[in-house]
């Protein structure tokens, strides 16, 4: 497996790529499956005791290429010297700043730089500690945007299927994930959702650039049904995160979509906790399209994982309404804004932008599409290849021409992430149901921006591989 330093150095590390020895891995570190309560109980979890680049490192000293992030979250690279001392300085200084009561300069310098980032207009910045709280957090502010404004009628938030929003009920409700939602339904409210944007599977069977787009004209197809009077807010990841594994709309979509939510008065919430913040090789993902979002939500990267950290940036005109009719933003969670996570994030990205890493996602990831283009060119089983910039999903199916899948009793995504991981590389696999909620079998890879050719490559082969050993033996 390669190891390569250069890149985590450059980035500010001062500690050497390289296995944990036996010394600095107590036995405690060694416990698996102890008082935890695990997500999957019937898994024996490896210990993770080291990271540096992009590599994680087991208590057994064995290394595994993080191809994946962690789940799209690491973006510089394991192991930066100079996060870890930013953490340690700003925790000396003050470990805790309510944020309802007082203000930090950590927060301010943050939210200046990311506020002038997102594509958002005279964008302000709440911050909090995960994706789902950062959702949750745009909901509300298109919620009370509309009660100041004396459109008390207007709370419905349309979505997409085959989508993903969080994790809580709230934002379980929001998401188009039967999976991870259907046995919490007596708890989950129930949302109006279209067509996902998904054109290997086109719910319409419509081909662009002749199907003139029906799942964008969808959302105003619902918005008629539910009555305009009654609608807030649209909700969309830019690009797909793990249940599509990467599905880009077509040009135009994200046009048409602003055009509608400009017509009914509805504002559009890009949902970029995982496209976010360089993933698909611009800042933002919505900015492959000409269509600015009312309100962006940022997880995920904007910590690179060294702090929990996530972010919802409304635009001036909406927190103006707000600051102009009630003054308050009733909403809060008792850890955003922090001083240590925003440290963090500062840190991060004057990292990011020193490197250039956003420009690097985009070169690195040509790269990746060009290695996977390649692989479906030789493997009938690679059905589809999606994505941009380091996210890039692979669908894998039983026959290439029809799309068929495979029989979902067979797991074959989970098995070759599996046997990858048991290569030294880690992969995703992404949200069971991708045939229109009946069987596919997808896999997600999304890298450190730090990435090289060279471990592109070793990836690809060792995903090669895998399909290989799963589906041939």
């Amino acid at each position: 497996m390669r190891q390569n330093s250069a890149t985590a150095q450059t980035l500010g590390s001062s500690t050497p790529i390289g296995a944990v020895s036996a010394e600095t891995r107590p036995d405690a570190w060694q416990r698996t499956n102890g008082a935890v309560l695990q997500r999957d109980l019937r898994h024996a979890y490896k210990t993770i005791v080291s990271a540096e680049g992009m590599y994680l490192f087991d208590s057994e000293g064995r290394p595994y290429m993080d191809a994946v992030g962690g789940a799209a979250v690491n973006i510089i690279g394991h192991g930066v010297g100079r996060v870890s001392e930013a953490l340690a300085a700003a925790s000396a200084s003050t470990s805790f700043v309510y944020s309802a009561v007082f203000t930090n300069p950590w927060q301010e310098r943050l939210a200046e730089s990311l506020s002038a980032l997102a594509p958002v207009d005279d964008g302000k910045v709440f911050f909090c500690s995960g994706g789902s709280e950062a959702n949750e957090s745009a909901v509300k502010i298109a919620r009370q945007y509309h009660l100041d404004r004396g459109r008390a009628t207007k709370w419905k938030i349309i979505s997409r299927g085959m989508s993903y929003h969080g994790n809580t009920l709230s934002m379980l409700g929001l998401s188009g994930r039967p999976s991870w939602s259907s046995r919490y339904s007596p708890y989950i409210a129930s949302s109006p959702r279209i067509a996902p944007a998904f054109c290997y599977r086109c719910p319409f069977s419509a081909e662009f650039p002749g199907c003139g787009t029906p799942c964008a004209d969808d959302l105003e197809r619902s918005i008629l049904q539910e009555g305009p009077e009654t609608v807030a807010a649209f909700i969309a990841e830019p690009v797909s995160g793990t249940s599509l594994a990467g599905a880009v709309p077509v040009a135009g979509y994200y046009e048409r979509i602003r055009e509608i939510c400009d017509r009914y008065d509805i504002l559009f919430i890009a949902d970029e906790v995982l496209t976010g913040y360089g993933r698909t090789g611009k800042p933002f993902a919505i900015e492959h399209w000409d269509a600015k979002p009312d309100i962006l939500t940022v997880g995920k990267g904007l910590g690179s994982g060294y702090a929990p950290l996530a972010a919802c940036v409304a635009s001036g005109r909406i927190v103006e309404t707000i600051r102009s009719t009630s003054g308050q933003y009733v909403h809060g969670f008792t850890y955003g804004g922090m001083p240590m996570a925003c440290a963090v994030g500062v840190q991060v990205y004057e990292i990011v932008e020193e490197n250039e890493l956003f420009d690097r996602s985009a070169e690195m990831g040509e790269h990746l599409h060009h290695r996977l283009r390649e692989l479906a060119g030789r493997r009938d089983e690679v059905g589809d290849v999606r994505g941009i910039g380091l996210l890039a999903g692979v669908e894998l199916v039983a026959d290439k021409k029809t799309k068929r899948p495979f029989d979902k009793d067979h797991n074959i995504a989970k098995r070759v992430v599996e046997v990858a991981e048991t290569r030294g590389v880690l992969l995703r696999e992404g949200t069971p149901g991708v045939n229109h909620g009946s069987g596919g079998d997808q896999i997600q890879i999304s890298p450190p921006y730090i990435i090289t050719r060279e471990e592109i490559d070793e990836l690809v082969t060792v995903l090669d591989e895998s399909i290989g050993a799963v589906l041939h033996g």
